[in-house]
C-alpha cells in the first residue's frame, strides 16, 4: 500500500510539470539525474533584471543573447534591456545603436526616443538630442514628472547647442538645366513673319556638395557669439551651369527657456560658371519659439544689399525678406511643416525689380523597416514692378511680367543603411513654371541622390 501510494505521488509529480511545460521543462539526465530548466521570455527578461540589479551584466547579457522572442512586446524589452547593459558598461555607441535598431522598426515609441535623446546628450550630440526630445514630447500619455523631465531637457539641448557640422554629397540629374522652353518666337514686319529659334531644354548630371558648420563662443547661460559659414557648389558635365555659393553669419544670440534670437552681419559670395556673379553683405534677424510640446516656429528678417560683378549697372540693388516656419509634430514618428516668405529686390534698373510670395507645406513620416519619407508642394508668386517689351502674338508688347512657379518634391530614405553617419537620400522633384510671358514657361523634373546626416 505504501509503495502503491509513491508511485500515485510521483505519477501526479509529473502530470503538474507537464501542465507547466510551457514556463519550466524538466529533462532527466540518466547519468546525473539533474534537470535542465527552459524558461520562457518572460522569465528570462524578469531573471535579466535581477542580473542587471545586481551588476551581474555578464549573466544578463548569457541570457538575453540565446535568441530573439516571437512576441514583439517582449523583443523590445530583450533589446532594450541590452541597451542597459552597454550603457552601464559604458559602450555608449552600442547602446545607441540597439535604440536606433528598435526604433527603425517601430519609430512610434516615444520612451526609446527619450533615452536615445540620453545617450545623445551623454556624448554631446545635443542637435541630434534635440531632434528625438521633440518627438519624443509629443506623447500625451507620458507620466507628467517624465513630461516636465523632457522639457528640462530640451532647454538644455538648448543651452548646450553651441557647434554643429552638416556635410552631404550627391548626385543631381537635370532634364531641363537651362529651364527653357523651345520652339520659336515670331513677329510680323514689313518683310512678312520672321522667327527666331528659342533655347531648346539641355539635360545636365551634376554633382553637389554642401558642408557648413556653426560654433557659438559661450558668454554665459544666456548669451554666446554666433559664428555660422556654409558652402554649397554645384558641378555639371557642362561647365556653364557650375554654380557655388559661400556664406558667414555673425553676432549676438541669446537663449531662454522656450526659444531663441540670433541678430548679426551675414554675407555671401556666388559664383557662376566659374565666373565671379554676385556678392551681399547685410543683417540678418533668426528666431525660434516653442509654443507648445508638440508645435515650434521660427521667423527670420533679413537686408541685404546685393552687387553684381558684369550686370551692376542693370541689377546692383537691395532684397528685403520675411520668412516664416511652423513645425507640428502628430507623435512620435509624423509631423508637418509650414512655410511662408514675402521679398522684395529693388534693382537700379526697375524693370527687374519685383516681389515674391512663397508658400509650402511638407509631411514627414518615419516608416518602419528604417524608411523615412518627406513630401512637399511648394508655391511661388513672382511680379515684377515695370513692364518690359516682349514678343506677343507676332508683335512687341510691353508686359508687366507675373510668374507662378509650382515644385513637388518627394524624399525617400532609409536609416538601416548608414555610412559614418550617413544615410542615402533620394528627392525627385517636379517644377512647373506659369507666366503671363510665354518665354519664361518651363517645366523640368530633376533626381537629386545624396548622402545627409542620420539624426
Amino acid at each position: 500500500m505504501k509503495l502503491f501510494i509513491i508511485v500515485i505521488g510521483v505519477i501526479f509529480s509529473l502530470i503538474s510539470f507537464d501542465i507547466k511545460a510551457e514556463e519550466i521543462t524538466p529533462i532527466p539526465d540518466t547519468e546525473t539525474s539533474e534537470k535542465i530548466i527552459k524558461l520562457n521570455p518572460i522569465q528570462i527578461i524578469n531573471l535579466a533584471k535581477e542580473f542587471i540589479k545586481n551588476k551581474e551584466y555578464d549573466s544578463a547579457k548569457t541570457l538575453l543573447l540565446k535568441s530573439p522572442f516571437n512576441v514583439k512586446e517582449l523583443e523590445i524589452e530583450r533589446l532594450y534591456l541590452l541597451s542597459e547593459i552597454a550603457t552601464l558598461e559604458n559602450r555608449i555607441d552600442d547602446a545607441i545603436e540597439i535604440l536606433r535598431f528598435i526604433l527603425d522598426y517601430q519609430p512610434n515609441i516615444s520612451s526609446i526616443r527619450f533615452k536615445l535623446a540620453q545617450l545623445y546628450m551623454l556624448q554631446k550630440s545635443w542637435y541630434r538630442a534635440d531632434y528625438h526630445l521633440r518627438l519624443a514630447a509629443t506623447d500625451e500619455t507620458l507620466p507628467p514628472p517624465v513630461k516636465q523631465e523632457i522639457a528640462k531637457y530640451i532647454y538644455v539641448a538648448r543651452q548646450n547647442k553651441n557647434w554643429n557640422i552638416w556635410f552631404n554629397i550627391g548626385a543631381a540629374p537635370d532634364d531641363n538645366i537651362n529651364n527653357a522652353t523651345g520652339g520659336e518666337q515670331c513677329i510680323m514686319t514689313m518683310w512678312g513673319v520672321l522667327c527666331n529659334q528659342l533655347s531648346d531644354k539641355e539635360k545636365a548630371i551634376g554633382f553637389n556638395v554642401s558642408l557648413g558648420g556653426s560654433y557659438e563662443f559661450l558668454i554665459n547661460d544666456k548669451w554666446r557669439l554666433r559664428n555660422e559659414a556654409m558652402l554649397y557648389s554645384n558641378t555639371y558635365n557642362k561647365k556653364e551651369y557650375d554654380d557655388l555659393y559661400l556664406s558667414y553669419n555673425f553676432g549676438p544670440k541669446y537663449v531662454w527657456k522656450n526659444g531663441e534670437i540670433f541678430a548679426g552681419p551675414s554675407a555671401y559670395r556666388r559664383w557662376l560658371a566659374h565666373q565671379p556673379y554676385s556678392y551681399a553683405v547685410g543683417l540678418k534677424i533668426n528666431t525660434g519659439y516653442d509654443f507648445t510640446r508638440s508645435l515650434s516656429g521660427g521667423l527670420t528678417l533679413s537686408y541685404m544689399p546685393t552687387r553684381y560683378d558684369d550686370y551692376g549697372e542693370i541689377l546692383d540693388g537691395d532684397t528685403r525678406g520675411i520668412n516664416a516656419r511652423l513645425s507640428y509634430m502628430f507623435d512620435a514618428s509624423k509631423y508637418l511643416i509650414f512655410r511662408t516668405g514675402y521679398e522684395i529686390e529693388n534693382t537700379k534698373e526697375r524693370i527687374y525689380s519685383n516681389t515674391r510670395n512663397s508658400y509650402a507645406i511638407g509631411f514627414g513620416i518615419e516608416l518602419p523597416y528604417g524608411f523615412t519619407m518627406y513630401v512637399e508642394p511648394s508655391i511661388l508668386y513672382t511680379n515684377y514692378d515695370k513692364e518690359r517689351w516682349f514678343v506677343k502674338n507676332l508683335k512687341f508688347e510691353e508686359i508687366k511680367e507675373k510668374d507662378i512657379t509650382r515644385k513637388y518634391s518627394l524624399s525617400l530614405s532609409n536609416r538601416k543603411l548608414s555610412f559614418w553617419g550617413f544615410s542615402p537620400t533620394i528627392t525627385y522633384t517636379y517644377t512647373d513654371k506659369n507666366s503671363n510671358v510665354w518665354q519664361h514657361e518651363y517645366e523640368k523634373s530633376a533626381i537629386e541622390m545624396t548622402l545627409n546626416q542620420r539624426f
